[in-house]
């Protein structure tokens, strides 16, 4: 998904500096409108945060920052867009590729990330398999009853599905305006994907 394999872009407007990446300093344009790309460490930030100031964007080649002297760029994750293009690409490649099954959950009974090894039952690897398959197909904010019934699980919430293991909190997030949506952290979904 947003993560190396799937450009996150978002329309910027306003005052904003273009330059060739090999030519610097570039043009002001005070009435700049277009859509831009994120770098990935910004992607994952605006995903993760829902929203975070950028400075600088990418766009066909060229840089594309902010102007001296004014603020960053608000990027706001419900603004993200994906181009045309980008999906086509996504689609037809990567999608086609290795696209993750339903039956593929047991990349999830035992991993490692950002140092700490996590061990999970097959009911629980199947809803993070799930909230994984949901990442990589671009729809990665699910509710808790949808991931529950994907699991296979009989529980009433999300929390008594994982209650046997302490830090599941540090790879699913409730999604921050949202209640009762879940999502996979976006390190955990890069991972899983590069492994693939």
């Amino acid at each position: 998904m947003e993560m190396g394999q799937l450009t996150l872009s978002v329309r910027v407007y306003g005052s904003f500096v273009v330059a060739n990446r090999k030519e610097r300093p570039g043009r002001c344009n005070a009435d700049f409108e277009g859509v831009v790309d994120l770098e990935r460490r910004d992607a994952m930030r605006v995903l993760r945060k829902q929203a975070c100031s950028v400075s600088s964007f990418a766009q066909n080649g060229d840089v594309v920052t902010t102007s001296m002297g004014s603020t960053d760029w608000v990027v706001y994750r419900d603004a993200l867009l994906v181009r045309a293009a980008e999906r086509e690409h996504f689609e037809a490649t990567i999608m086609e590729a290795g696209a993750p099954h339903a039956n593929d959950y047991d990349r999830f009974l035992s991993f490692d990330l950002n140092g700490a090894h996590y061990i999970f039952t097959d009911m629980q690897a199947r809803a993070l398999n799930f909230l994984f398959i949901c990442a990589v197909t671009g729809d990665p904010e699910q509710r808790g009853v949808q991931i529950l019934g994907a699991a296979g699980s009989a529980s009433l919430k999300l929390s008594y599905l994982f209650s046997s293991r302490k830090g599941w909190r540090d790879i699913v997030y409730s999604v921050s305006g949202r209640r009762g949506y879940y999502m996979l952290e976006p390190a955990l979904v890069v991972t899983m994907r590069v492994g693939a």
